[in-house]
């Protein structure tokens, strides 16, 4: 059984035009349907149900009439950004696994989903990486179990950024759209107004071939035990010791640069976190 889950608490604030009353990026029309409606229809093709994250009520009423099989959940306080619709979610469905797509992915289609919910069978979470070593950001799949167990951590720790979810998952699958036949057009986050008339993401340059399977073998106990030889090389390691060189080289080794950047954000010396935000911004990524 899947659960599926579509993130639409963000504010939208790119997406914004400078003098007109705020937009609710979800409900923007794209071929005539809002975007979230086209994001639910791919969805419900391969799920059992739906729940929509939303970051208030007001925001679960607007969309009620467009998609009233759905259900809703409010962004849990002690997350940020789509951490928190996650866990809302998560502890909502009663699901094995979750599909979970943001709501600005317009293009989305079954074919994309398929691939995540078939990796599952082996892995904790799967996503997908571009040739160039760059992350999808919040399209993925998770078990539900583990992924609610590790977020608790993630709490615990104070962490927020959706990326230390599968820095902290034990087994991980990053796949490559193009061994699956996957268009990716279809991967298409629509940020900014500009975003909607995109045929297609370019891509310069190429680290990664084929998917790139993370396999560390600690559970949640060699975690709360801080089993450091158990943990090497994730994201629970980096934050117990503030050495972030075992999970950097890692990631960099796989050609999961774009992951790597964001260790390095970890580290205690500003020197070394400087270097993060440079290859983050070789990726068009100007704020880390």
């Amino acid at each position: 059984m899947i659960c599926g889950i579509i993130l639409s608490g963000g504010s939208s604030r790119r997406f914004q035009a400078s003098g007109e009353p705020w937009v609710d990026k979800a409900l923007y029309r794209v071929n005539n349907e809002p975007m979230i409606r086209l994001v639910y229809n791919a969805l419900s093709q391969v799920t059992d149900g739906i729940i929509i994250a939303v970051n208030n009520m007001d925001r679960a009423l607007s969309y009620k009439p467009i998609i009233p099989g759905a259900d809703y959940v409010i962004d849990d306080e002690r997350l940020t950004g789509p951490l928190a619709g996650i866990y809302s979610a998560l502890n909502k469905c009663s699901e094995d696994y979750a599909v979970v797509v943001p709501n600005d992915m317009p293009h989305i289609t079954p074919k994309t989903l398929e691939p995540l919910v078939n990796a599952l069978m082996g892995f904790d979470a799967a996503t997908y990486v571009y040739p160039n070593g760059h992350l999808e950001n919040a399209l993925m799949g998770v078990r539900r179990t583990t992924a609610l167990q590790f977020m608790d951590l993630l709490i615990e720790y104070g962490r927020t950024k959706i990326f230390d979810l599968v820095r902290g998952l034990p087994r991980v699958l990053f796949l490559n759209p193009l061994i699956h036949g996957i268009e990716l057009r279809s991967l298409i986050n629509v940020n900014t107004r500009n975003d909607l008339m995109a045929s297609s993401i370019v891509i310069n340059g190429q680290v990664v071939k084929n998917d790139v399977s993370v396999i560390r073998e600690y559970t949640i106990n060699d975690v709360v035990n801080k089993d450091l030889n158990r943990v090497m090389g994730s994201l629970w390691y980096t934050l117990m010791t503030g050495d972030p060189w075992p999970e950097f080289r890692l990631y960099t080794e796989a050609g999961l640069h774009f992951l790597a950047a964001h260790v390095l954000l970890d580290s205690i010396n500003e020197n070394v976190k400087q270097l993060g935000r440079r290859i983050l911004s070789s990726f068009g990524v100007d704020k880390a």
